[in-house]
């Protein structure tokens, strides 16, 4: 199950039903991990175990974080944009002291688009790894839904051999008791 975010949000979603959702998700996740007890003894289920475990985790975080920077974000971006505004009107009203003033303002712009742009260039790094999180996730599931596969079919193996085995057992007793059965027919019509 996907983890999907509330379309009327921009970055995290703290609706009541989208945080539902998300629990939801993660006890299902959680459920199947758990009803699988008797894989737990294999060394790659735990180490894999041990990496999803450890993914959702870094998901977790990176995914707060998320949520948490935009809002911090765009108040630093609001006061620079502040600044620049009363800057611009110094300027504008206090000729006299043009130059003094244009350069203030000048600075505080600059401050309030490398604010933005280090904004927008975290929340793309942010959500490139939370991508990233999510793939790993999904690798690290199916490598385990593989060697649960690949231990079903090693089960299966031994069960037809043991069903194999028993048959050539069955047919071995089978013989014995014919010969046996013979022999004392032999013994009871006087032919030997």
């Amino acid at each position: 199950m996907t983890e999907q975010l509330c379309p009327s949000s921009r970055v995290g979603c703290r609706h009541q039903r989208c945080l539902q959702r998300l629990k939801c998700g993660t006890a299902e996740r959680n459920k199947i991990v758990m009803s699988d007890d008797e894989y737990r003894d294999d060394k790659k289920i735990r180490k894999i175990d041990a990496d999803i475990a450890r993914f959702k985790r870094d998901l977790q975080s990176a995914e707060t974080e998320l949520s948490g920077i935009d809002a911090r974000l765009d108040s630093e971006i609001e006061h620079y944009r502040r600044a620049a505004e009363t800057k611009k009107q110094t300027y504008e009203e206090l000729r006299k002291r043009l130059r003094e003033a244009e350069k203030s303002w000048r600075d505080a712009e600059k401050a309030y688009r490398k604010a933005r742009g280090s904004k927008e260039k975290k929340i793309r790094e942010l959500r490139k790894r939370v991508e990233a999180i999510k793939k790993r996730i999904r690798k690290a599931e199916e490598a385990r839904q593989k060697r649960i596969r690949e231990i079903e079919k090693k089960k299966q193996k031994l069960v037809e051999k043991a069903k194999k085995e028993r048959e050539r057992e069955l047919e071995r007793e089978k013989a014995k008791e014919l010969a046996r059965v013979e022999e004392e027919k032999k013994k009871e019509l006087g032919l030997e």
